[in-house]
């Protein structure tokens, strides 16, 4: 009895444990049957998740198109209409940036949508930018104007521009600016290049640069040149004035003709105008109506007849180009802060009119030194006004140099009187060679001690 209970006990073991066995065999299935049925589920959810976001992709696609078609409608209208965007009434370049050239793949802001065949024009305006196989032309005006990005549309500008001037041109930077990197580029720059003109006085300010780079020498200069080279600028007169007028291409031929006729109805003739346009370039910027405004300014304000008039101006052509503002603040703080009278302003004007260019601080400095430490009268500084607007530095140094040699006398009256002219001598080997008497080591010597 007991063998067969220990035989049923053990067979009834072994069976429990094949049962065991295939329970957890069938529930394994069926686990790997759910997982096979969520997997294709969550295949299914990312492709349709895929599907949804290729479609959302293509409706930003036709929704940027839209507005590049849009933009590109609005630039027709703009180049096309007579009337210029209220953004663009005080810009002085406006016509420049309607005739900006690009090469290669790069699209003008202001074509047409609706063209398709688009002509290739050599043009000196645009960089190339080799990018492995590609070819990138990346117009000028851009890296001097960062604002100007948004007229151009193709979008692989936008992209390589930053790694252009980062890698290529490390100091290019767009506040900046230095035209020497670009005049390789520049058939135009290499053209003033060759005459002499001192290229590096256009970097700043950068619409300077800007504009020179919109110019065609062919196109935009040459008859402005012709036109200098008949008043008898040539050579390096031409070079100097150019150098510091650029924007003199800017100007009508026929308003030049004019301004120059009225500088002739004046009274002066071709020599006098000659030296009048190369001591003042700006001047012939100016249209006869706001020239004729500032002389009848002088002559209110400093009592002018006809004859003083042209001496003035063609002793000091430049004051015609201040600011008027400028010119009356000078006038006032004069007679306010050091004491100068009417009258005494205007016999300062007759005798020497270009005191009135320099900055009021230095004629102050001067002044103050002069008539407060040196004792010298203001009738002394008013028959020689040129001492006002010397270096004061310089003035300085020479005083108290004639002071430790006791020799500061400046009282006509007296013996080994010293002229104020004697103390704007333009070197101090002149200085020391015919007023202190002294060697040049030795006035080194007293510098140093200062």
């Amino acid at each position: 009895m007991l063998k067969r209970t220990i035989s049923s006990i053990y067979f009834i073991t072994i069976n429990n444990r094949r049962l065991f066995s295939l329970t957890t065999i069938l529930n394994r299935q069926q686990q790997k049957n759910i997982n096979e049925i969520n997997n294709q589920h969550r295949q299914f959810e990312r492709s349709s998740n895929f599907k949804n976001r290729l479609q959302q992709n293509k409706n930003k696609e036709e929704d940027l198109d839209i507005k590049k078609s849009r933009f590109n409608k609005y630039n027709i209208n703009r180049l096309h209409s007579k009337k210029s965007i209220d953004d663009d009434e005080n810009d002085i370049f406006a016509e420049e940036k309607d005739n900006l050239t690009i090469l290669g793949t790069d699209k003008k802001a202001f074509s047409s949508s609706l063209t398709t065949h688009h002509t290739e024009k050599p043009s000196t305006t645009a960089i190339s930018l080799n990018k492995k196989t590609e070819t990138l032309n990346i117009p000028l005006e851009v890296l001097i104007q960062p604002d100007l990005r948004d007229l151009y549309t193709d979008e692989d500008i936008h992209q390589s521009l930053e790694l252009y001037i980062n890698e290529m041109y490390p100091s290019l930077r767009p506040f900046t600016f230095d035209l020497a990197y670009l005049i390789n580029e520049s058939s135009t720059l290499k053209r003033f290049i060759e005459m002499g003109v001192d290229v590096y006085r256009w970097n700043q300010p950068n619409s300077k640069a800007k504009y020179i780079l919109t110019l065609n020498f062919e196109r935009d200069c040459i008859q402005h040149l012709v036109f200098l080279n008949e008043l008898g600028i040539k050579n390096k007169d031409l070079t100097q004035y150019l150098s510091y007028n650029p924007w003199i291409f800017k100007e009508n031929l026929d308003d030049l003709r004019v301004r120059i006729n009225y500088l002739e109805n004046k009274g002066f003739n071709q020599e006098n105008i000659r030296d009048i346009v190369i001591r003042a370039p700006f001047l012939l910027n100016l249209s006869t109506k706001m020239i004729e405004t500032k002389l009848n300014w002088f002559i209110k304000k400093f009592h002018l007849n006809h004859n003083n008039i042209n001496e003035f101006i063609i002793r000091s052509p430049k004051l015609l180009t201040l600011p008027l503002q400028d010119i009356s603040n000078t006038y006032f703080n004069m007679n306010k802060f050091l004491g100068f009278e009417h009258n005494e302003l205007q016999k300062l004007f007759h005798q020497y009119p270009k005191l009135f260019i320099y900055d009021y601080k230095l004629i102050e400095l001067n002044f103050d030194f002069l008539y407060n430490e040196m004792n010298i009268t203001r009738q002394r500084l008013i028959d020689y006004p040129p001492i006002l607007k010397q270096s004061f530095q310089q003035l300085r140094t020479r005083c108290l140099y004639l002071k430790y040699l006791k020799r500061q006398q400046f009282d006509p009256t007296k013996p080994n009187f010293i002229s104020l002219k004697d103390l704007c001598l333009k070197t101090n080997d002149l200085f020391c060679q015919y007023v202190t008497k002294t060697s040049i080591q030795h006035y080194l010597n007293f510098i140093k001690t200062l």
